[in-house]
């Protein structure tokens, strides 16, 4: 047989043969030669089920990768890969693709905890390559996802997940990801969520090349639980001029709205770490938000008279990022309980300020920080250093000089309806600093400056709060249990009443250690105690310590309800400093001693007296003195101790007696040979009054059982912390 016939001979064979014989061809090398580098390299076995071959596809079903764990699930598994080859490459070795698709491919994983499936993955993925020898390539000229599900569940850094994704491109040149109902949820908080995100890019070797251009619709995010950026639609993507460089075109809304009411625009170069962000939400309607509102305890009550806007700029050149902000609030009417029992009418305030954050020194710095609130012009100087970890923070607050009447008129009427009337004279200004070093809370806190009200003179003052109708007798009103109210007079009238010549040394001298030491040196306010309190709280990590002084309590018992508010907070503050103006020390402990509550439905010292131990307010002794210290703030709670049907504290309620008896003894307010009669002589109830012990105890739990949705009251007052556990 000549040359020519054997040509003539052998094509027709060789083409048979790579019809019979390529898909066997292509699926014995994509076992020997893909599958086994795949698990080379990941370390994880690769299983197969049905392989359906033909003269130009080859079909996997059912492709997984082996968790490496039996309590744990497959980090991927793929329905199907097709892969449309061309034949004739295959003779000399090699695998060439037209198009690869990959359907239904499910990545899960989990990272931390019994069911991790890929910590060891990616300890395998980050080991140096080895070179396998093997002959031949593959080449893909096309690649299609089509249906992907994706899941990380990490134990540390929190989940993301998306319900479905795709991918359409080539492994080198032009490919687009489409990911549709996509969720990140941090463990530190943030949370954000896309209806759509499409990424798409130059690629090479199916790495990004360049800058990829990612579009979002319908993008939710939440820096915080309380703040949601919604409905963001927009671009990220590479500047046509400069291709290293990604243009920002970004707008949304609020909370859950779907009207754009925002945008952001900008740059930046991810590799230098430079650019600038603009940030500009324009005047609008808080109806615009009406679907978002009143959603929590707050309730906006005017959305259609409210606006709002505001601007942000950011520009950072690594590791610098300066902040310059503005914010217009007018026409807001809000209700909360926490603000007071009546809508805050008319609201609004101007803010801009200007920060400087450096990221590699880990500090922030406001330089400046300015609020107008009608007429008050506030200034807010301050600086973090060591931010991300035991921060030290420092501030200063500034009010600007202004007259004394327009001060209190700043204030909403709603939260100050029992300071209407008063007629001030003078000039009120605030120079005030702070500063807390959180990586050493053993170091003094420091907390000082001036509130300039001492330079405010009281003209009139409403009847209700007058001081004048406190040096006089009147007439008290309190809540001795939900809806049951007491009145009684508060004067000698009352033959319960107690003049402060009257009252026990010992008494006083009690309730001046253990509630305000200096109530006959300062004018109402305590500022070492504000401090003291101040840093306690802190290094216990929650606030628990109060710094009233006997005055504020006065006022707190007889002006005003005991709500915790704002608005009663305010009054407060104001009343006490115009009775410590207006009444002598002796006056206001006198009050004070009269009307507080030392029991249920025990109001005044002289009925306390009479019916804890059958005596006089002046023939008390100093542990009779100290038990009374030992029942405030919660006298309510604390009655138990009376319960006993022996008469006597227990043992660890008469130790913490004992206890303040040797702080009144060290600061010098009874003698020794006082101090030791009175350790030597326990707190003995005379029970002339007393009911049966498990009646007085179930009695005291109905009053302290605070009713559904009620506040607290006195079951909530926390205990001194020394004070035994109740």
């Amino acid at each position: 047989m000549n040359r020519r016939r054997l040509i003539i001979v052998l094509i027709p064979l060789i083409v048979i043969a790579a019809f019979l014989l390529g898909p066997i061809g292509l699926g014995q090398m994509a076992r020997s030669r893909v599958i086994a580098k795949i698990e080379r390299r990941t370390g994880r076995r690769v299983s197969v089920g049905e392989v359906r071959a033909g003269l130009s596809s080859i079909a996997f079903d059912n492709i997984s990768l082996d968790s490496g764990d039996a309590k744990a699930s497959p980090p991927i598994t793929v329905s199907r890969i097709t892969a449309h080859y061309r034949l004739l490459p295959l003779l000399t070795g090699h695998i060439e693709i037209d198009w690869l698709e990959i359907e239904q491919p499910k990545i899960d994983l989990v990272r931390g905890g019994d069911r991790d499936n890929v910590s060891t993955l990616i300890e395998k993925l980050r080991q140096p390559r080895e070179s396998s020898g093997e002959g031949g390539r593959l080449h893909i000229e096309h690649i299609r996802v089509k249906n992907g599900t994706f899941a990380i569940n990490d134990e540390k850094y929190g989940t993301a997940e998306t319900r479905r994704w795709e991918l359409d491109g080539e492994p080198t040149g032009h490919a687009e990801i489409t990911v549709e109902d996509a969720t990140l949820q941090l463990k530190a908080g943030p949370r954000a969520s896309a209806r759509r995100l499409k990424l798409s890019g130059k690629v090479y070797a199916f790495r990004p090349d360049g800058l990829p251009t990612v579009e979002v619709e319908g993008g939710v995010v939440k820096p915080l639980k309380e703040l949601a950026l919604s409905g963001i639609e927009g671009r990220i993507g590479p500047d046509s001029n400069d291709l290293d460089n990604a243009l920002v075109d970004l707008h949304g809304s609020y909370g859950g709205s779907e009207k754009p009411l925002w945008n952001a625009s900008g740059w930046f170069h991810p590799v230098t770490r430079r650019g600038e962000i603009k940030l500009r939400m324009k005047r609008f309607k808080l109806s615009q938000l009406e679907s978002v509102l009143n959603q929590g305890l707050a309730k906006v009550m005017n959305a259609r008279d409210a606006e709002v806007d505001a601007r942000l700029d950011v520009s950072f050149t690594d590791p610098i990022v300066d902040v310059s902000a503005a914010f217009h609030l007018s026409g807001l009417t809000i209700g909360h309980p926490m603000l007071g029992p009546m809508p805050v009418a008319d609201l609004g305030f101007d803010a801009r300020a200007q920060a400087h954050v450096d990221l590699k020194e880990k500090t922030l710095k406001v330089n400046e920080a300015v609020i107008d609130f009608r007429k008050l012009h506030a200034s807010i100087t301050g600086e973090v250093a060591n931010f991300n970890s035991a921060p030290r923070f420092s501030a200063a607050i500034k009010i600007a000089p202004l007259p004394c009447q327009a001060a209190l008129d700043a204030i909403p009427s709603e939260l100050t309806p029992m300071l209407q009337g008063f007629k001030l004279q003078g000039t009120f200004y605030t120079d005030l600093h702070a500063g807390v070093d959180f990586g050493d809370l053993d170091e003094p806190v420091d907390l000082g400056g001036h509130v300039g009200i001492e330079g405010c003179k009281v003209l009139d003052a409403p009847l209700d709060v007058s001081a004048k109708r406190l040096q006089e007798t009147f007439e008290q009103t309190v809540e001795t249990e939900p809806n049951k109210w007491l009145t009684f007079i508060a004067g000698p009238e009352n033959p319960e009443w107690v003049p402060f010549t009257e009252i026990s040394p010992y008494l006083i001298n009690s309730i001046m250690t253990t509630e305000d030491s200096g109530f006959f040196k300062h004018h109402g306010f305590i500022p070492s105690e504000f401090r003291s309190a101040l840093q306690q709280n802190l290094q216990k990590g929650y606030f628990r310590l109060g710094a009233s002084s006997i005055t504020m309590q006065m006022v707190k018992n007889v002006l005003l309800s005991r709500e915790k508010t704002l608005s009663r907070k305010l009054q407060e503050l104001f009343l006490t400093w115009y009775i410590e103006k207006s009444l002598p020390k002796e006056r206001i402990m006198e009050i004070y001693f009269n009307v507080i509550e030392f029991g249920p439905g025990i109001y005044g010292i002289g009925r306390a007296v009479k019916h804890y131990f059958g005596k006089t307010p002046k023939e008390l002794e100093p542990q009779e003195a100290a038990f009374f210290s030992s029942i405030l703030p919660s006298p309510k709670r604390r009655y138990v101790q009376y319960c006993h049907a022996s008469g006597l504290l227990d043992a660890k309620w008469q130790a913490y007696v004992n206890r303040i008896l040797k702080r009144i003894h060290e600061r010098g307010r009874i003698t020794d040979e006082e101090f030791a009669h009175a350790i030597a002589t326990p707190v003995k109830f005379d029970r002339a009054e007393a009911t049966p012990e498990k009646e007085c105890m179930a009695m005291v739990k109905r009053l302290t059982t605070p009713l559904p949705g009620a506040p607290a009251g006195d079951a909530n007052q926390p205990p001194p912390s020394d004070a035994p556990a109740e």
